[in-house]
Parts: C-alpha cells; sequence; structure tokens
C-alpha cells in the first residue's frame, strides 16, 4: 500500500481546465494533497528539475512516482485510497464504472478539442504572444486570434450537440449522471469541461447555451459547481509547496510502485529494462520521456530515469491509451 496521501504533490497551473478536473476528485473525496503551481506556458524548471519532459498539466507525484495525463493519476488514485478512511465517489457495479470509462474518454477526445477551438479571441491570455506561441507549440495548430474565431463556430455547434445529449441523459429527472443522491465520479468526467467553459466570460454564449435552451443541463452544471465549493471548503487545504522543496520530499520519499514492475507480454515486443521513450500522440509529442522500461500493462507504461541533477532515481509513468511507446530515436534523450 503507498504512503500516506499527505505525500500527494499536484503540479498544475491555476485555471487549467484539465487540473480542475483532478482538483474536484481530490475536493470530492477529501484527500490532502500538496500543491506546487506551475507556469501557464513552458519552461517549468520545477517539473524539469525531476526529469520530466513531458510539457503537459497536470502531473502528480507520489513519492519517486511521477504519473502523467489525467486519466492515470485518477485511476491510480481510485486503485490506492479505495480503502482508506476517504470518501468513495466511484461506481461499485460493473455498469457505473464501464459508464464512467466512456464518459471520460468522451470528454477527454470527442468534447475537448472543439472546447479548445471555442475559447474565446476576446479572452487577454488567448491574446498573449508568448501564450500563442507555448500553445502553437504544444497543439501543431496556430493560436491567433484570426484562428479561434475560425474555429469558434465549429466548436460551439459541437458543444451545443453534447448539451443535446446531456439534456437527454437528464430529461428522466435525475440529478446526477448515475442516478444517486450526491455528485460521483462519472459526473466529473463529465462535467468539468462544460463547467470551465461556462466559467469563462462568453465562452458559452447565452444565445445558444442558455437555461432555455438547456434548462436540465445547466441545472445539473450548477449543482455540481456548488458541491464542489461545498466540497472544496469543507476538504483540506492543498500545503502549497515550491519547487525545490517538491523536489527534496520526492527524492527523498520511496517508491509507490514497487510492487506493480512488470513488463507483460505486449504487441510491441518490448521487454524488461529495455531502454525506450514515450510521448502522448495527440498533444505535446515533441517532448519525448526516454528511459529503462520497467512497467508495461495494457493501460499503464513506466521508465525507469534520473533527475536533471542525475542524483536520484525516479519513474515516470503514462497511461497507454493516446500515447506511444518504442525503442529510443534522436527525438529523445534520458538518464538511464
Amino acid at each position: 500500500m503507498p504512503s500516506s496521501p499527505g505525500q500527494l504533490i499536484f503540479y498544475a497551473w491555476t485555471g487549467s481546465p484539465w487540473a480542475s478536473k483532478v482538483v474536484a476528485y481530490l475536493a470530492f473525496r477529501g484527500i490532502p494533497y500538496n500543491l506546487c503551481e506551475q507556469p501557464i506556458t513552458l519552461p517549468r524548471p520545477d517539473l524539469a528539475s525531476l526529469g520530466l519532459k513531458y510539457r503537459r498539466i497536470p502531473v502528480l507525484a507520489w513519492g519517486k512516482d511521477i504519473y502523467c495525463d489525467t486519466s492515470l493519476i485518477i485511476a491510480k488514485l481510485e486503485q490506492w485510497i479505495s480503502g482508506m478512511d476517504y470518501k468513495a465517489i466511484g461506481a461499485r457495479d460493473s455498469t457505473g464504472k464501464a459508464l464512467e470509462h466512456l464518459l471520460e474518454k468522451w470528454t477527454d477526445v470527442a468534447v475537448f478539442g472543439p472546447a479548445a477551438g471555442a475559447i474565446p479571441s476576446s479572452l487577454e491570455l488567448v491574446q498573449d504572444p508568448g501564450f500563442q506561441k507555448d500553445r502553437e507549440e504544444l497543439w501543431g495548430r496556430p493560436w491567433t486570434k484570426e484562428e479561434q474565431d475560425r474555429l469558434r463556430p465549429a466548436g460551439l455547434a459541437s458543444l451545443r450537440g453534447n448539451f443535446d445529449f446531456l439534456e437527454g441523459l437528464f430529461g428522466d429527472g435525475r440529478k446526477w449522471v448515475n442516478g444517486g443522491d450526491s455528485p460521483g465520479l462519472a459526473d466529473i468526467h463529465s462535467a468539468w469541461i462544460f463547467s470551465w467553459m461556462l466559467s469563462l466570460p462568453n465562452g458559452l454564449p447565452e444565445d445558444f447555451f442558455s437555461t432555455r435552451d438547456y434548462p436540465k443541463t445547466r441545472a445539473w452544471i450548477k449543482r455540481y459547481d456548488d458541491a464542489l465549493a461545498a466540497a472544496q471548503k469543507a476538504a483540506p487545504q492543498p500545503t502549497k509547496i515550491k519547487g525545490p522543496e517538491a523536489l527534496k520530499k520526492v527524492t527523498s520519499a520511496d517508491f509507490v510502485s514497487q510492487g506493480d514492475l512488470q513488463v507483460e507480454e505486449d504487441p510491441t515486443g518490448l521487454t524488461f529494462e529495455q531502454k525506450v521513450e514515450m510521448f502522448p500522440i495527440d498533444t505535446g509529442s515533441k517532448q519525448r520521456d526516454a528511459g529503462k522500461l520497467v512497467i508495461l500493462k495494457k493501460s499503464e507504461m513506466a521508465i525507469s530515469t534520473k533527475t536533471q541533477k542525475g542524483d536520484a532515481e525516479v519513474r515516470i509513468h503514462y497511461p497507454r491509451f493516446n500515447f506511444s511507446i518504442g525503442p529510443p530515436t534522436t527525438r529523445a534523450d534520458g538518464n538511464y
């Protein structure tokens, strides 16, 4: 069993839509954690000091294990903390678990892309040349005002289709996605991106997303926001720490994944401790983590590598979905 959840270190920038999903999960369950705030654009020296090339936010460190991508972060927290004295919000039946999984992929893949295109170009941040340059490198597309204005109509039209789906789901009078009396993991997986878009000035214009057009969906999102605010008030407040302290905590801790070390028979044909590189295939694929393969399973992979200074071993974990792994190329480097 991993060490105390109070040793969790969460790396995120304020206002990140992806981080908001994990923040909601931690709040609804009342799990304590440390927060190491990051800049919204590269460079991020705190993460680089861990030996991490992965450029997306958020990242979670527990001991010397570093977990990337919200899907893997939440999956590991569900696995590790299910038996501890923290509120359970995940489904316990097979149908509910399947619904959670499908809704997670729905918002992560089908909804987020159009939502990013629908972000208003009027936002001060979107007009910042530094932000535009950083996101162009991340996404592989222009992030100019002209490009956002071009993408926004199609993005909003796609989001209206998603609101139609939700309006039908709540048409039977249920308050929460899985039909319970309180928000669950399925609600987090479903609501995070819509809640975030509604928080942006004119993110989802009232002309198309009003309470008149979508009364049940807007009521559900408000219930979610209100429940989250109450949960955040009741939960332990995150302990804010700086990068050097976070690095010290990581390198002085033990591994929590010691019992997970296994390379299963896999279509890639990779073997234990083979030198490999890993990277996301949708966004941020230019940054690649390289090291010795220590975990390869159907839903998770991990490498052993060193911190930036080379004085401590860490393990970097990725999910398998939307990520690639293989022998190193000239595009990756690492301390083996």
